[in-house]
């Protein structure tokens, strides 16, 4: 037996205690609101960032290594470091977390969003051009839909991962689910430790799930007949 973080000292230390969890329930509802709202906002933050430089890429073939090349030095720098240098900027703020995390979903969404459009099939485009349609309402109408699969694919890798390095916001104090897997760790506090990793699977698996039902729903000429 060892001292509980209260003091008990007939506590148990199991990995897994419905009595945390029920004692707890604020604080976990609080904890899943602030991860979803650092990963909405880095995924975000990400597609922004992608979308711009993916269509330089496709338009200025000679930008495409460079676009992609710099997403993949982006995705190589180690969180740490970028929060290091983020916070004489950003302070103990949620931006500190979300520009890193941003920055690590291009090195996926601009790749998907390139070969997305890349794989519309160029009969389309030259139908809709023969029907009159301009640019940006062959972009809009034509080439997006059709590059949606490959977009959403990216996005969901993105959204998946992001709430797995969203942890990171304990070194500045977001109170994710990272601030208590480190309390965890510190106090030795199994039960803690487990319920905030099984939470971070769980709320893959469940945003993982909600993208691809919108994909379906946006998609619906890509479902099989029966």
């Amino acid at each position: 037996m060892i001292l509980s973080p209260r003091g008990d000292a007939s506590y148990t230390n199991p990995w897994f205690n419905w009595s945390y969890v029920k004692d707890n329930t604020h604080q976990i509802l609080d904890a899943t609101q602030a991860h979803v709202i650092l990963t909405v906002l880095s995924v975000g933050l990400g597609l922004v960032l992608a979308f711009p430089l993916a269509l330089i890429g496709r338009q200025r073939g000679w930008l495409r290594g460079g676009v992609l090349g710099l997403s993949n030095v982006l995705y190589s720098i180690p969180s740490l470091a970028a929060v290091v240098v983020l916070y004489p900027v950003f302070g103990l703020s949620r931006w500190t977390i979300v520009i890193p995390l941003a920055g690590y979903c291009l090195v996926i969404l601009v790749r998907n969003i390139m070969v997305g459009l890349d794989e519309v099939p160029e009969d389309a485009v030259e139908a809709a051009r023969g029907m009159g349609m301009g640019a940006g309402r062959l972009f809009l109408q034509v080439r997006l839909p059709l590059a949606l699969p490959a977009i959403m694919a990216g996005l969901r890798i993105a959204t998946v991962s992001t709430i797995e390095l969203v942890v990171i916001g304990a070194y500045v104090g977001q109170n994710g689910y990272g601030e208590f897997i480190l309390e965890g760790f510190r106090s030795n506090y199994r039960a803690e430790v487990s319920t905030y990793l099984a939470l971070t699977v769980v709320l893959a698996l469940v945003a993982d799930g909600l993208i691809l039902g919108v994909e379906r729903l946006a998609t619906p000429w890509t479902r099989r007949l029966p």
